[in-house]
């Protein structure tokens, strides 16, 4: 019975060495997914991954991720949107509204960083403002200001 243990937990060993490899593997194409993935407006996915990481730097990365992908359709889809006025592009300032006033507050409440908060503000509006025949955009643009003098940016 001696001799079979030292075979047991070899093989035990190889078999949970070659899990870890897995488990790891499997975790590096989700996370390359995401990086591939613009989640400016999928909601449920943002909250999904601020929930499961709750390491504040990671938190933080897909917050500013977010925003950084709202910017990206902001530019994508700003010729069209001016062409066009469609209520379609509408939808991306929502999102750009709600990731900014999610990232600015991070970066004040969590991190105090004013200096980096009123930098995503100078860089985030002048994207939003082709969108201006949106209905929702003076409300948007209120909110925005009115967040920007409250945290004293």
């Amino acid at each position: 019975m001696k001799r079979y243990w030292k075979p047991i937990i070899i093989s035990l060993s190889v078999i949970f060495a070659a899990g870890v490899v897995w488990g790891g593997y499997i975790y590096k194409i989700q996370q390359d997914n995401i990086e591939k993935t613009n989640i400016c407006q999928d909601d449920e996915l943002v909250f999904k991954l601020i929930e499961q990481n709750i390491n504040p730097f990671s938190k933080f990365k897909f917050i500013k991720k977010r925003n950084a992908d709202c910017n990206v359709l902001l530019i994508n889809n700003k010729e069209e949107a001016i062409k066009s006025q469609d209520d379609q592009y509408c939808s991306v300032l929502d999102s750009s509204t709600t990731s900014i006033i999610l990232l600015v507050n991070t970066y004040v409440h969590e991190m105090y960083d004013r200096e980096n908060a009123s930098k995503e503000f100078k860089i985030t509006t002048p994207l939003m403002t082709p969108y201006n025949y949106c209905p929702q955009y003076i409300d948007h643009m209120i909110t925005l200001i009115q967040l920007k003098k409250r945290l004293g940016l």
